[in-house]
């Protein structure tokens, strides 16, 4: 009989301990959002991330006005660190959205404004602090269009799965993309990086998006291979840009691309 009991223990302890393991290596994006509301820095790793980590949804939201536009924008403000390494994000990571009357959003990388603009609502967040997604996985989308990065940020050797954007986003400190793999397609159309930027060694198999960016401080691409069509007209290189034994699969367009007396190819 205590044999029997000590088997059944055993079985019982194993099962605790695999649940145990389970549950500490995944982390709700519910959870992430209530700590940024409670103004916690988060520091994230080795973990699974469950639901979207919708950034534009925080308590501090509130109501903007863009321009002459008739869009309603409600803009969020992350005001802590964030920082995620070797995690895997399942859902998506939204700092952008458009949401009809339907209440529904709308598609990847598409206009702010069509035919039924004026029941759109714009939802957009900027971060104040840090920003750190170093060696993770986005198995959703990734939507940081017109997002404003006060401090420096990393997305260094990490995997967009599908598309990427960073459309109009504003880097003021150091942006660094190195050894990322953009397993779709990368959009940093009319993007502006006031301080240093980093693509070395990146891989995107889809479009490059560079149309109108405008790269203030040194930018690099060393190494960097574009397997997709790599647009570049009217990019701004106010410095230096390396683009030494870089890959151009499908072409590429520096047409009326200013300062590239700067690029540096060898």
């Amino acid at each position: 009989m205590k044999t029997t009991f000590s088997y059944f223990f055993s079985l019982a302890l194993v099962a605790l301990l695999a649940v145990s393991a389970t549950a500490q290596s995944t982390l709700s994006a519910k959870e992430i959002i209530q700590n940024i509301d409670r103004k916690f820095a988060v520091e994230v790793n080795n973990k699974t991330i469950e639901g979207d980590l919708d950034l534009t949804e925080l308590s501090n939201k509130e109501l903007k006005k863009r321009g002459n536009m008739d869009t309603r924008e409600y803009k969020s403000r992350v005001e802590v660190p964030i920082t995620f390494r070797n995690c895997t994000f399942r859902g998506d990571v939204v700092a952008y959205k458009v949401v009809g009357k339907d209440g529904k959003r709308r598609g990847l990388l598409g206009s702010v404004m069509n035919n039924d603009g004026d029941d759109q609502t714009l939802y957009t967040a900027d971060f104040k602090e840090a920003v750190v997604f170093e060696n993770c996985t986005f198995e959703g989308l990734a939507e940081f269009k017109y997002s404003d990065f006060a401090e420096k940020v990393s997305f260094a050797d990490s995997k967009f799965r599908h598309q990427a954007n960073f459309k109009y986003a504003k880097f003021n400190e150091g942006a660094r993309f190195a050894n990322v793999d953009f397993t779709d397609s990368a959009n940093f159309k009319y993007a502006k990086f006031s301080d240093e930027a980093n693509f070395a060694n990146t891989r995107i198999s889809q479009v490059a998006d560079f149309k109108y960016a405008n790269f203030q401080d040194g930018v690099t691409f060393k190494g960097t291979h574009f397997q997709g069509y790599a647009d570049f007209k009217y990019t701004d290189f106010k410095r230096e840009g390396d683009l030494s034994q870089v890959t151009f699969s499908r072409g590429s367009d520096f047409k009326y691309a200013k300062g590239s007396r700067y690029i540096s190819t060898n």
